[in-house]
């Protein structure tokens, strides 16, 4: 009965590294130049290796745009993920998803993503879902569960309505952002959308305010 040939420990982990060094190369160069000006022999130019080992790891280009989009979704969210809301104040809850909001999308690199995903997506729509299954409903779904605990905790209406609150209160500040960043190409800084997020908050806890 032949043997079956498994890969060492260490043989997966330096592969993966491998896979990993190329992600975050091609990503530099994707944000860099977006999807339309860069090659596959610019990536394996800068990462080292082959076209063949590029190729081997993430298919067509097309597959590698949306790695990279997945990749640079999960850095953006990293302090997201970080955040606790449970058993604070509503108004402190949104403020702090809001902030980290204003953070992310404010910050150059950012500009640069939300530019490759839009003209990525044009070429390859699988990115727009990642995009969107990795970002905005992320967001959606901690300003979700921020509601529901607030419910449970009997501090907004036993009979509140608020499945698609986090999507317009996401959509209010996302698009607000993203034309002052990406369209206009402000420079902002969180302390100027102090006022905006306080007034989207009060609209809310007014929405869902426990008799």
């Amino acid at each position: 009965m032949p043997q079956l040939h498994r890969s060492s420990p260490s043989t997966a982990t330096r592969s993966e590294e491998k896979r990993r060094n190329l992600l975050i190369t091609a990503s530099e160069l994707f944000l860099q130049q977006g999807y339309d000006g860069l090659s596959m022999d610019a990536i394996v130019a800068a990462a080292g290796g082959s076209k063949a080992t590029i190729y081997r790891y993430f298919g067509s280009k097309a597959d590698l745009l949306v790695a990279v989009v997945e990749y640079l979704c999960e850095d953006f969210i990293i302090n997201l993920k970080q955040l606790d809301t449970s058993g604070v104040e509503l108004t402190r809850g949104l403020e702090l998803i809001l902030e980290e909001l204003v953070a992310v999308v404010t910050s150059p690199r950012h500009v640069d993503f939300y530019r490759l995903v839009v003209n990525g997506s044009a070429h390859v729509p699988q990115v727009g879902q990642t995009w969107y299954e990795r970002g905005p409903k992320i967001w959606h779904q901690l300003i979700f569960n921020l509601l529901e605990e607030q419910r449970h905790r009997g501090l907004i209406a036993a009979n509140s309505s608020f499945s698609e609150l986090p999507p317009i209160l996401f959509d209010a500040l996302f698009s607000h952002l993203t034309t002052r960043t990406v369209m206009l190409g402000q420079t902002c800084t969180a302390k100027a959308f102090a006022p905006m997020i306080n007034e989207l908050i009060d609209l809310v806890v007014r929405r869902l305010k426990a008799p």
